[in-house]
């Protein structure tokens, strides 16, 4: 290769890595700006082949880039500068480890030189992210002899493979030194050269895993059970579930899925469980003799009550090869799962009783549930959840925030057949909003993100990105003032310390933040205003905000009749 002039040399460098980027299947990159990562910054800015994302805040970048990767399942990348802006990477890092969603970081540095000595925006940014990663590489300073090129390219194709393959986060580090912007005719030169290199269709192979069998003593126990029941938590993009519904058909089971599951409506799907499951005696009279447990743990209290008590019941948890998924300690055997699960010709023992004593569970449930809301306040969580749910396209998204909102989705909404996600891999309330942002440029159709005040606050910055939402996406805020989840927990009968430590109601402004972010806001106070204002603001394009005003006493007394709802009552 000709010799590089140096001031061309950081450019050059990055350039290798970004076409080799290109070249695998990486679509979409988020930068935030920063003086030691403009050779990447350029780099990727000259090449036409990426969908360029510019976020001056790095947490809301990476959840944003979150967001790309939980909708494509294809990783992002992330490009940001020396010192604490790798650092603010972290809580989606974790988010992204341990939900299973593919993320590549490209993080500037000081060249090893300058490490350890107090030079200014320079902190140790080798294996930054611990265990979190997949994989690490120090690219080392610019080195264009032919055996440190070749080492770059592979370090990116290895960026791209593992992050996809182990559902997790690749985090290479480029140390460069002055200077960092090439010379004007080489730019140029090298923008040409990528206008064809944009054009060159490069295979990117596909994998097609085969189907995972299981022996005769598996199947055996699966149709012996006569009370089987699966539960499904939420999933990653990675994960086999194409074939839980029909499992659910053979052995006769009832289906829970949980929002964030995604798994088509069938035939023996049960909804209404995170409100009649709460019930220790409803519990006991719905009694499984084999739980079928996939995706992540439930987030449903009820949930993991029944997992927890079903001692007699045998527990078979499947597993992602990533990840171990079994926070209630109770499963008796873990399956891995990469692959669908073969089904052979099989029928299950369970009876007819077994799967209508849930479906009456169901009906009596929601009658029950119709009841209340219609004598319920005007305005609490519950009705907007109630009132918007059934009004979401079935060509839109939802994002349901942690706290609250992921579980009254279940309680009060629907939610069959629709895409939804969570973050429910470390079940943090940051970056919420920024993630939604990150899901809506992705999957490029409408979205509904429902959110709390706290978590909308906490992630305020978001807004600051509005301009990267060009399909309709609704941020249904429920301001029911303060973080009301804690009103769940024992804490909250330490009446001289809860509001000011734990509930934290807030002074700000939401609608004066939209205003400063020219982000469309609406002020929701009523109940009959729900459906006409979430219509209209679905056939806008952009970012808007609907900030209802729930009642968290009135909306906690709903909650509570609702879990305290008794199947023996209503014979």
């Amino acid at each position: 290769m000709p010799e590089i002039d140096p001031r061309n040399s950081a450019f050059s460098w990055s350039t290798l890595f970004v076409r080799t980027l290109f070249e695998h299947g990486i679509e979409h990159l988020v930068i935030s700006p920063g003086s030691r990562s403009t050779p990447l910054t350029l780099a990727f800015a000259s090449h036409p082949g990426f969908n360029n994302h510019i976020i001056i805040d790095e947490r809301s970048a990476a959840f944003t880039a979150l967001g790309i990767g939980k909708a494509s399942a294809k990783p992002a990348v992330l490009v940001c500068t020396s010192g604490t802006a790798v650092a603010n990477y972290l809580p989606a890092v974790i988010e992204a480890k341990q939900s299973g969603v593919p993320l590549i970081i490209a993080s500037a540095d000081r060249p090893p030189r300058y490490r350890n000595l107090g030079a200014s925006q320079t902190i140790d940014q080798l294996k930054l992210f611990g265990n979190y990663t997949a994989f690490f590489h120090e690219t080392g300073e610019p080195d264009h002899s032919s055996g440190s090129r070749a080492r770059l390219q592979l370090a990116a194709k290895q960026a791209v493979q593992l992050a996809t393959d182990q559902e997790g986060v690749s985090h290479l580090n480029f140390a460069f030194r002055k200077p960092f912007e090439p010379e004007t005719d080489y730019l140029n030169k090298v923008r040409l050269e990528n206008q064809k290199h944009a054009n060159r269709i490069f295979s990117v192979y596909e994998k097609e895993v085969g189907k995972i069998r299981l022996d005769e003593t598996f199947w055996s126990d699966l149709v012996s059970a006569e009370r089987p029941l699966i539960i499904v938590g939420p999933t990653s993009p990675g994960d086999a579930t194409s074939f839980i519904s029909d499992l659910a058909e053979v052995l006769g089971a009832p289906l829970l899925a949980e929002p964030g599951s995604n798994i088509p409506a069938s035939p023996k799907t049960i909804e209404g469980f995170d409100g009649f499951l709460r019930n220790k005696t409803n519990r006991e009279l719905l009694n499984p003799d084999l739980i079928l447990r996939f995706g992540q743990q439930p987030v449903s209290k009820a949930l993991n009550k029944l997992l927890e008590e079903a001692d007699s019941a045998m527990q078979i948890c499947f597993m992602n090869p990533n990840r171990w998924t079994d926070g209630s300690l109770s499963s008796d055997k873990q399956i891995s799962l990469n692959a669908p699960l073969h089904i052979p010709e099989v029928t299950g023992s369970a009876s007819p009783e077994w799967i209508q004593s849930w479906e009456q569970a169901e009906i009596a449930f929601t009658n029950f549930r119709s009841t209340q809301l219609e004598t319920a306040p005007p305005l609490t969580d519950g009705i907007v959840f109630s009132e918007l749910s059934p009004l979401i396209p079935e060509n839109a998204f939802t994002m349901l925030s942690n706290s609250f909102p992921v579980r009254d989705l279940s309680l009060f909404g629907t939610f069959n057949d629709k895409k939804i996600y969570v973050n429910r891999g470390a079940a943090g309330i940051d970056g919420i909003t920024s993630t939604a942002i990150g899901l809506s440029i992705a999957e490029d159709r409408p979205g509904v993100l429902f959110v709390g005040d706290i978590a909308f606050l906490h992630d305020s910055n978001a807004l600051l990105n509005a301009a990267l939402v060009t399909q309709p996406l609704i941020v249904v805020i429920l301001n029911n003032g303060g973080g009301t989840i804690f009103r769940m927990l024992p804490v909250h009968s330490v009446k001289d310390h809860y509001e000011t430590y734990f509930e934290t109601p807030q002074q700000a402004s939401i609608s004066a933040l939209c205003r400063a972010h020219k982000v469309h806001h609406t002020l929701i106070s009523k109940q009959d205003q729900l459906q006409e204002v979430f219509e209209e603001r679905l056939s806008q394009n952009g970012l808007s905000v609907l900030e209802c005003m729930t009642d968290a006493d009135d909306s906690m007394i709903l909650r509570n009749q609702l879990w305290n709802f008794s199947l023996g009552e209503q014979e």
